[in-house]
């Protein structure tokens, strides 16, 4: 039998399970820990297309606060990889949680998720 090659979307596949499948990066939030233990936040260095299309339709929309809470919603992950927040978490994150803190919980999963790319690479 002939060896037949992978299509081009086999192997697009195959490499982007390859990286949501890999470790699960984390970061500390010591705004939400309790006696000098920060809270752990961990979080995949990607997400597909389907997600980032809920968080762009919301900065498309002109709703930027909202986005950085649904990046939360969708990124943060327990240390099993099982979700932190639902959706259904939004209007509480919106009222009722420290916008400062969210916004750097978004901003240093992006930073983390460019280094740990950035070291894969060297």
């Amino acid at each position: 039998m002939d060896n037949i090659e992978p299509s081009a979307i086999d192997k697009a596949t195959s490499h982007f399970r390859q990286r949501l499948n890999g470790e699960l990066l984390s970061l500390d939030v010591p705004e939400w820990g309790e006696a000098g233990k920060p809270f752990k936040i961990y979080f995949k260095p990607l997400i597909n297309f389907k997600a980032q299309e809920k968080i762009f339709k919301l900065v498309s929309d002109g709703k930027s606060s909202e986005a950085l809470c649904m990046t939360l919603v969708i990124r943060a992950l327990n240390k099993d990889g099982k979700p932190l927040f639902q959706e259904g978490h939004m209007a509480t994150l919106m009222h009722e949680v420290d916008p400062d803190v969210v916004s750097g919980i978004v901003t240093k999963m992006g930073q983390e998720s460019d280094d740990h790319e950035t070291l894969k690479k060297t």
